[in-house]
């Protein structure tokens, strides 16, 4: 077997901001354009209003921006999230992984994943669902199928997560017959 304790790998997933979450800021931008008008009528009690929706929409899109940062050392693979504003962003572990607990890596829609998808979807406790990618339909995403450790021992994790060569090339020497992505797509 491979020493892969020489195993450091770190990359980063910007995440997508949805249409939804768009249009909020539309509509609070819309919003900080009626108070400013209505405050050239009717004066300063607009101004707070103006002032406390952009800094109210400044703040929820500081919010909305979500980077993941994927860390492999050795065998444990680590998902930090980043969010919050610039000046005070704000990380904290959101899932951590042993690379032997996976069962199965591969598209969301191969037909490998069927069995394990069936076993795992009604346990209980219930399984979790984690998506740690960057919610892009035009990139590809990889899903896999884990037993939790440390908070969710016990429990079977459903992850999705971007498949890049690098990663996948570690998870494919640890884990051998259990990934099913493959170089370029399918």
């Amino acid at each position: 077997m491979e020493d892969f304790s020489q195993i450091c790998y770190r990359h980063s997933v910007t995440r997508r901001i949805p249409r939804r979450i768009r249009l909020i800021q539309g509509m609070l931008y819309f919003s900080v354009a009626v108070f400013t008008f209505l405050g050239t009528m009717w004066g300063f009690p607009m101004l707070v209003l103006t002032l406390g929706t952009l800094f109210g929409t400044w703040y929820f899109m500081g919010l909305m921006r979500v980077e993941y940062e994927y860390r492999l050392d050795d065998t444990r693979f680590t998902v930090i999230r980043h969010s919050g504003m610039r000046s005070r962003p704000k990380a904290e572990d959101f899932l951590k992984l042993e690379l032997g607990d996976i069962e199965a890596v591969g598209y969301p829609d191969s037909e490998e994943l069927e069995e394990i998808e069936e076993r795992t979807a009604h346990l209980k406790p219930r399984r979790i669902m984690y998506n740690v990618s960057a919610h892009d339909v035009n990139r590809d995403c990889a899903v896999a199928y884990v037993r939790g450790i440390e908070e969710e021992k016990g429990r079977w994790l459903k992850v999705y997560f971007e498949p890049e060569p690098e990663l996948m090339g570690y998870i494919r020497k640890r884990c051998p017959g259990k990934v099913f992505v493959y170089e370029g797509g399918e």
